[in-house]
Protein backbone atom coordinates (compact mmCIF):
# COMPACT_ATOMS: atom_id res chain seq x y z
CA UNK A 1 0.00 0.00 0.00
CA UNK A 2 1.34 3.43 -0.96
CA UNK A 3 1.28 5.97 1.87
CA UNK A 4 1.64 9.61 0.96
CA UNK A 5 3.19 12.13 3.28
CA UNK A 6 1.29 15.41 3.58
CA UNK A 7 2.27 18.78 4.99
CA UNK A 8 -0.22 19.60 7.72
CA UNK A 9 -0.71 23.00 9.35
CA UNK A 10 -2.23 23.43 12.80
CA UNK A 11 -3.29 26.68 14.50
CA UNK A 12 -2.81 27.06 18.25
CA UNK A 13 -4.51 29.73 20.35
CA UNK A 14 -5.23 30.54 23.99
CA UNK A 15 -6.37 33.47 26.11
CA UNK A 16 -6.65 31.77 29.51
CA UNK A 17 -3.15 31.46 31.01
CA UNK A 18 -1.99 31.52 27.39
CA UNK A 19 1.76 31.15 27.90
CA UNK A 20 1.32 28.03 30.03
CA UNK A 21 -1.42 26.49 27.89
CA UNK A 22 0.34 27.08 24.57
CA UNK A 23 3.52 25.56 26.00
CA UNK A 24 1.59 22.56 27.34
CA UNK A 25 -0.20 22.03 24.02
CA UNK A 26 3.06 22.36 22.07
CA UNK A 27 4.71 19.76 24.32
CA UNK A 28 1.82 17.32 23.81
CA UNK A 29 1.84 17.90 20.05
CA UNK A 30 5.62 17.47 19.91
CA UNK A 31 5.27 14.15 21.77
CA UNK A 32 2.96 12.92 18.98
CA UNK A 33 4.92 14.42 16.08
CA UNK A 34 8.56 15.00 17.15
CA UNK A 35 9.59 16.72 13.89
CA UNK A 36 6.91 19.40 14.12
CA UNK A 37 8.00 23.03 13.68
CA UNK A 38 6.31 26.06 15.24
CA UNK A 39 6.06 29.66 14.12
CA UNK A 40 6.72 32.56 16.43
CA UNK A 41 3.91 33.38 18.86
CA UNK A 42 1.68 36.40 18.19
CA UNK A 43 -0.41 38.46 20.61
CA UNK A 44 -3.73 39.27 18.97
CA UNK A 45 -7.00 40.96 19.77
CA UNK A 46 -10.04 38.65 20.02
CA UNK A 47 -11.74 38.25 16.65
CA UNK A 48 -15.49 37.71 17.01
CA UNK A 49 -16.25 38.40 20.69
CA UNK A 50 -14.08 41.35 21.69
CA UNK A 51 -14.92 41.60 25.42
CA UNK A 52 -12.30 39.08 26.56
CA UNK A 53 -8.51 38.92 27.05
CA UNK A 54 -6.09 39.03 24.14
CA UNK A 55 -5.00 35.74 22.59
CA UNK A 56 -1.62 34.22 21.97
CA UNK A 57 -1.52 32.38 18.64
CA UNK A 58 0.92 30.31 16.61
CA UNK A 59 0.93 27.89 13.70
CA UNK A 60 2.76 24.58 13.39
CA UNK A 61 3.72 22.39 10.43
CA UNK A 62 4.22 18.65 10.43
CA UNK A 63 4.73 15.96 7.82
CA UNK A 64 2.60 12.86 8.28
CA UNK A 65 0.91 9.91 6.62
CA UNK A 66 -1.97 10.10 9.11
CA UNK A 67 -5.42 11.01 7.83
CA UNK A 68 -7.01 14.38 8.57
CA UNK A 69 -9.54 12.64 10.83
CA UNK A 70 -6.77 10.94 12.84
CA UNK A 71 -4.98 14.25 13.32
CA UNK A 72 -8.21 16.05 14.30
CA UNK A 73 -9.02 13.36 16.87
CA UNK A 74 -5.57 13.70 18.45
CA UNK A 75 -5.90 17.50 18.57
CA UNK A 76 -9.34 17.20 20.19
CA UNK A 77 -7.90 14.83 22.80
CA UNK A 78 -5.25 17.43 23.66
CA UNK A 79 -7.92 20.14 23.91
CA UNK A 80 -9.93 17.92 26.26
CA UNK A 81 -6.86 17.16 28.36
CA UNK A 82 -6.15 20.90 28.67
CA UNK A 83 -9.78 21.51 29.65
CA UNK A 84 -11.00 23.46 26.63
CA UNK A 85 -14.50 24.52 27.60
CA UNK A 86 -15.36 28.01 26.36
CA UNK A 87 -18.44 29.45 28.06
CA UNK A 88 -19.86 30.44 24.65
CA UNK A 89 -18.88 30.26 20.98
CA UNK A 90 -15.70 32.26 20.30
CA UNK A 91 -15.36 32.82 24.06
CA UNK A 92 -12.26 32.61 26.26
CA UNK A 93 -10.45 29.29 26.07
CA UNK A 94 -7.54 27.46 27.61
CA UNK A 95 -6.54 26.11 24.20
CA UNK A 96 -7.83 25.96 20.65
CA UNK A 97 -6.19 23.61 18.15
CA UNK A 98 -7.44 23.79 14.57
CA UNK A 99 -6.39 21.75 11.57
CA UNK A 100 -5.88 24.46 8.94
CA UNK A 101 -4.47 22.71 5.89
CA UNK A 102 -3.78 19.14 4.88
CA UNK A 103 -1.52 19.41 1.85
CA UNK A 104 -3.58 20.89 -0.98
CA UNK A 105 -6.58 18.74 -0.13
CA UNK A 106 -10.07 20.03 0.42
CA UNK A 107 -12.74 18.14 2.32
CA UNK A 108 -15.96 18.73 4.19
CA UNK A 109 -17.48 16.26 6.61
CA UNK A 110 -19.85 16.69 9.53
CA UNK A 111 -16.93 17.25 11.91
CA UNK A 112 -14.08 18.57 9.77
CA UNK A 113 -13.64 21.17 7.03
CA UNK A 114 -10.29 21.58 5.26
CA UNK A 115 -9.03 24.16 4.63
CA UNK A 116 -10.29 25.76 7.82
CA UNK A 117 -13.32 27.81 6.73
CA UNK A 118 -12.27 31.11 8.36
CA UNK A 119 -8.48 30.96 8.10
CA UNK A 120 -8.38 33.45 5.22
CA UNK A 121 -10.16 36.06 7.40
CA UNK A 122 -7.71 35.92 10.30
CA UNK A 123 -4.39 37.68 10.54
CA UNK A 124 -3.59 35.62 13.65
CA UNK A 125 -3.57 32.54 11.41
CA UNK A 126 -2.09 33.94 8.20
CA UNK A 127 0.85 35.82 9.72
CA UNK A 128 2.37 32.83 11.55
CA UNK A 129 1.44 30.53 8.65
CA UNK A 130 3.54 32.67 6.31
CA UNK A 131 6.59 32.05 8.51
CA UNK A 132 6.31 28.38 7.57
CA UNK A 133 5.39 28.52 3.86
CA UNK A 134 6.25 30.56 0.80
CA UNK A 135 4.05 33.65 0.42
CA UNK A 136 3.23 32.62 -3.15
CA UNK A 137 1.65 29.38 -1.90
CA UNK A 138 -2.07 29.52 -2.71
CA UNK A 139 -5.21 28.84 -0.71
CA UNK A 140 -6.53 25.46 -1.95
CA UNK A 141 -10.09 26.71 -2.54
CA UNK A 142 -9.66 30.34 -3.59
CA UNK A 143 -6.37 30.07 -5.47
CA UNK A 144 -5.26 33.34 -3.87
CA UNK A 145 -1.68 33.58 -2.58
CA UNK A 146 -1.59 33.54 1.22
CA UNK A 147 0.48 36.75 1.16
CA UNK A 148 -2.42 38.53 -0.59
CA UNK A 149 -4.89 37.12 1.93
CA UNK A 150 -2.70 38.54 4.71
CA UNK A 151 -2.65 41.95 3.01
CA UNK A 152 -6.47 41.91 3.04
CA UNK A 153 -6.57 41.57 6.86
CA UNK A 154 -3.60 43.83 7.64
CA UNK A 155 -5.79 46.15 9.74
CA UNK A 156 -6.33 43.42 12.37
CA UNK A 157 -4.04 43.89 15.38
CA UNK A 158 -1.23 41.39 15.82
CA UNK A 159 2.23 41.56 17.38
CA UNK A 160 4.97 38.94 17.33
CA UNK A 161 6.29 38.28 20.83
CA UNK A 162 9.37 36.53 22.20
CA UNK A 163 7.68 33.33 23.37
CA UNK A 164 9.15 30.22 21.73
CA UNK A 165 7.25 26.93 21.58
Amino acid sequence: MLCLVSSVFIALGSNIHPEENLAAAAAKIRALWPTIQFSHVYRTAPAEVTDQPEFLNAVAILETEESPQEIAEKLQAIEKELKKDPPYRFGPRTIDLDLLLYGRQTMETKNLIIPHPRMHERRFVLEPLLELIDGDERHPLFGTPFSELLDAVASQKSKRIGLVL
